[in-house]
């Protein structure tokens, strides 16, 4: 059991009995305790100032190595002073805590976009299918795939869309489902529990993912005056969707310009004048019941609109399905095939898409940032 720190009272007694004595042996012997027992207390003492001096304020990254006294003739003390050394251990710590608060530094406010913002304009930007921290050779899959693969065209995708994008006031970063590759550790689908070619550790993919989610905010912050976000559960990413949400929510915490959703239901629906979104995965509610379901769930907005949208994830392609007056979607995706998929003879394009919507027109502009662009950029 460690020896508890001595008490002013104590550390002020050793000072008074070296004060009486000639010598440190002397005041030491009248204490009870040894040389170098008392030296430790005085070192203690003249760090807390109970010597009467200001207290000995030590650098972080430092620690006491001695105390040096100049003494006149009769053993009064005229001059004192600390001496310390570099404490190694204690400067790997503080580097280490220095490194982790300047990587999660909350970035400033940006200013307002300059120029001209539509408010009769919103952009829709879907992230759909990403797979972050999926892995996939070229080898075996005829396409390399892995963490730092999936986040620099992800980042090069959205940096691509929102500098063409029209100047709407408002953005919706639509965020479809299986944007992390999987739910935990354990490299497995949590409902079926098939294996997955996953590239790295698990908390690493998690942090690359909230950085990364926090980049293309800012990104389109560059663009729009503001900047919605909202995160819906895929199969692969079903807890690790919420948690995502509730960083990104934190983060912005202080910025009017960003709206971060933290509704954990698997649906999404956003009225717009006369335009109604809405979204889901499409794991469990599939793309030809999405218009029932949209009249049923949210019958004022079905009925004050005139443009309906179902956009849908999941099955990383496009596919379009009009009827029941909705226009359903899904979207290609930017993730390469994994093993399984590569086997069964998958095939798609791969790339991204941003969607502007007018409050009254609906659908007037659609733009798209495809592999082949996004490499030749690179």
């Amino acid at each position: 059991m460690p020896t508890p720190p001595l008490s002013d009272e104590e550390l002020l007694r050793s000072l008074e009995v070296r004060n009486r004595h000639r010598t440190l042996d002397d005041a030491a012997r009248e204490l009870g305790i040894t040389r170098s027992t008392l030296q430790n207390r005085l070192l203690r003492a003249a760090e807390r100032g109970l010597d009467g001096s200001t207290p000995v304020k030590i650098p972080l990254n430092q620690k006491v190595k001695g105390i040096s006294t100049l003494t006149d003739v009769a053993g009064n003390v005229i001059l004192q002073w600390t001496k310390t050394t570099t404490d190694e251990k204690a400067a790997a710590v503080e580097s280490a805590i220095r490194d982790a608060f300047e990587r999660y530094r909350s970035p400033a406010i940006l200013p307002a976009p300059t120029g001209y913002t539509d408010e009769s304009l919103l952009v829709v930007y879907p992230v759909v299918d990403l797979h972050l921290g999926l892995f996939s050779w070229a080898k075996e899959t005829g396409e390399d795939y892995d963490l730092k693969i999936a986040a620099d065209l992800l980042r090069s995708s959205v940096s691509n869309l929102v500098g063409r994008a029209a100047p709407a006031r408002t953005a919706l970063i639509l965020d479809m489902g299986d944007y992390f590759h999987t739910d935990n550790s354990k490299n497995q689908t949590a409902r079926s529990g098939n294996p997955l070619d996953v590239d790295t550790r698990y908390g690493k993919v998690a942090q690359v993912g909230v950085e990364l989610a926090v980049e293309v905010i800012e990104l389109a912050l560059q663009k729009h005056e503001r900047v919605e976000y909202r995160k819906l559960p895929g199969n692969h990413d079903d807890e690790t969707s919420l948690m995502l949400a509730i960083a990104l929510a934190a983060w912005f915490r202080d910025n009017p310009r960003v709206s971060i959703s933290t509704d954990p239901s698997r649906f999404f629906m956003k009225q717009f004048g006369l335009c109604m979104v809405a979204a889901t995965h499409g794991d469990m509610l599939k793309m030809g019941d999405m218009a029932g379901y949209m009249a049923a769930k949210w019958p004022r907005e079905w009925g004050e609109t005139e443009h309906r949208y179902g956009y849908t994830g999941h099955v990383h392609h496009d596919r379009v399905k009009a009827g029941n007056g909705v226009r359903l979607e899904s979207f290609n995706t930017l993730a390469a095939k994994d093993a399984w998929h590569a086997g069964e003879g998958y095939m798609s394009p791969r790339s991204m898409v941003s969607i502007t919507l007018h409050r009254d027109y609906g659908e007037v502009d659609r733009l798209t940032a495809c592999l082949p662009m996004l490499k030749r950029a690179a």
